[in-house]
C-alpha cells in the first residue's frame, strides 16, 4: 500500500467533524457516527461520500476490490472529515442522495521500517527509522493505490495534486488501471440509465 502523509489545514467545530466509520458502501462511501460538539453526543448512521474521487461502481470490474481497499483502510477507524460545498448544491455539503460530502483525513501511527508513500506530486520509498504519528488523506490513497478517478466535473484547490497521483497510479498499471481501457464510473452510470430508459420504452406481450 502506498500512503499518503498530509497535513488538513486546522479547523473550528463547524469546520471538521470527528467520525468513526461502521460500514462502508463502495469505493467512495460510507456510514459513520459522528460526534456532535454542541450536543455532546453522538449522531448515528450519517451516510457520507469523497467530494473529489469517484470509485468504479459496484457492478463494474474491480469495485468489489476499490470497496475492500477502502473497508480495510477505514473500518471501524476514527476520522476527521472535512465537509465539502460545491457549486453545484448550492455550496450545501450535501449531495441529491443525501450524503454528506467531505475530505477524509486517518490519524494513524507510522511503523518503523520500509514505506512507500506519495508527497509533493511524487511517489517515493523510504524507512522510517522509528514509529511515529502521521496524517493520511484518504482521497488521495484510493487514486494513488489505483482503487478511484479524480472527478473532472468539479475544480478544486488540490486538484493538482490529486491529477498526479492518478497518472502516477496509471502510469504503473496499479488497482484498476490494470486494465487497457477502464470505463469511468459517471461513463458507466450514464450507459446504465440510457440502457433502463430503452428498455422502459420497449413492449412487453407477458
Amino acid at each position: 500500500m502506498i500512503i499518503a502523509p498530509d497535513e488538513p489545514e486546522p479547523a473550528t467545530l463547524e469546520e471538521a467533524l470527528k467520525a468513526t466509520v461502521i460500514r462502508v458502501f463502495d469505493g467512495d462511501g460510507f456510514l459513520a457516527r459522528v460526534w456532535n460538539p454542541f450536543r455532546q453526543a453522538w449522531v448515528e448512521r450519517v451516510p457520507f461520500r469523497f467530494a473529489f474521487i469517484d470509485a468504479p461502481e459496484m457492478g463494474q470490474p474491480f469495485g468489489q476490490e476499490s470497496k475492500v481497499f477502502l473497508e480495510r483502510l477505514i473500518a471501524d477507524r476514527s476520522l476527521r472529515l472535512d465537509p465539502v460545498g460545491k457549486e453545484s448544491t448550492g455550496f450545501i455539503p450535501v449531495d441529491p442522495y443525501k450524503r454528506m460530502l467531505c475530505m477524509a483525513f486517518l490519524s494513524d501511527q507510522l511503523a518503523a521500517g520500509k514505506v512507500t508513500y506519495f508527497m509533493n506530486r511524487t511517489c517515493s520509498t523510504g524507512t522510517a527509522r522509528s514509529a511515529r504519528a502521521v496524517t493520511r488523506n484518504v482521497e488521495l490513497e484510493m487514486v494513488v493505490n489505483g482503487w478511484a478517478w479524480v472527478t473532472q466535473q468539479y475544480a478544486f484547490d488540490r486538484a493538482d495534486d490529486y491529477f498526479a497521483a492518478q497518472e502516477d497510479a496509471q502510469h504503473s498499471r496499479r488497482g484498476l488501471w490494470a486494465m487497457d481501457k477502464p470505463e469511468p464510473p459517471w461513463s458507466f452510470k450514464r450507459r446504465e440509465r440510457q440502457r433502463k430508459l430503452k428498455s422502459a420504452g420497449q413492449g412487453n406481450l407477458l
